[in-house]
């Protein structure tokens, strides 16, 4: 068993090691292509081509289902679900280069992940202030209106343990005000590729899950609310992880009891 134990690690660190050469390999040649590449849509057809390649030479078995619900009119909002730091190129892979990814504006502290980033369109959104994150809003509900389609990472962030977070609004505010409809897209097994808080990754299978399209029914608050709850039920039963916030809510309704059993005691 020691023996079977000491291959396993070992076959594992030697794969780990294949796919950061991988990566280092593809790193300067896809960044010099995109940088240089005349149109946004060939860099991203370009983007999505490397991705796919790379997830080959890695060994990654990539899967995607459902992507006719993508079809029909545009621009259209996309939510996913996040589970990893390969969520962005597992989607890159598997989903049309028609879309503009919303990512963290901490990403662009890197000059190299700035210019990157700004050649495929992506935009910026700041999580913590409040005001340049009206300004952002206003930016990507701007982007919709003038005819691109934008995919969300609605929870926000993601964490080491299975389970899907909460929904932020700022995906479905943006849908509702200028009326286009929402596509749910479940990523599944990109956790356990690459784990969050480490740098170890793992062979494995991944699976992209597009779900039909939700469309709002208002452009009011109560409207991005609905069009939320219906997204993300459509992600959670496609995701395959736990549901965290009804965990988090049904902790929330006892613990006012066990606390008063508590104080008894």
């Amino acid at each position: 068993p020691q023996l079977a134990r000491w291959r396993r690690a070992a076959g594992e660190s030697l794969y780990a090691a294949w796919a950061w050469l991988l990566f280092g390999l593809f790193a300067a040649p896809v960044f010099l292509a995109v940088c240089l590449l005349p149109r946004r849509e060939r860099r991203r057809r370009f983007a999505r081509r490397a991705a796919r390649l790379l997830a080959r030479f890695a060994g990654v078995r990539l899967a995607a289902r459902g992507l006719d619900h993508l079809d029909g009119p545009r621009p259209r909002v996309v939510v996913a679900n996040h589970q990893s730091y390969l969520d962005a190129y597992v989607l890159t892979a598997a989903l049309p280069p028609d879309l503009a990814f919303v990512a963290k504006r901490e990403l662009a502290r890197n000059p190299f992940a700035r210019l990157l980033l700004a050649r495929l369109g992506t935009l910026l959104v700041d999580r913590f202030d409040a005001a340049q994150g009206t300004d952002d809003a206003a930016r990507a509900l701007a982007a919709l209106r003038a005819g691109e389609s934008i995919l969300f990472f609605a929870e926000g962030t993601f964490g080491r343990a299975p389970g899907l977070l909460p929904f932020q609004l700022g995906a479905f505010v943006t849908a509702a005000a200028a009326g286009v409809r929402v596509v749910p897209v479940a990523v599944r097994g990109t956790r356990s590729l690459l784990r969050g808080g480490e740098w170890f990754p793992r062979r494995g299978a991944v699976e992209v899950v597009v779900r039909p399209p939700v469309a709002p029914v208002d452009c009011g608050w109560s409207a991005a609310l609905a069009l939320r709850d219906a997204v993300r039920a459509e992600v959670l039963a496609a995701c395959g992880e736990p549901d965290l916030e009804a965990g988090a809510k049904a902790f929330a309704a006892h613990s006012p009891r066990l606390t008063a059993r508590a104080a008894g005691r």
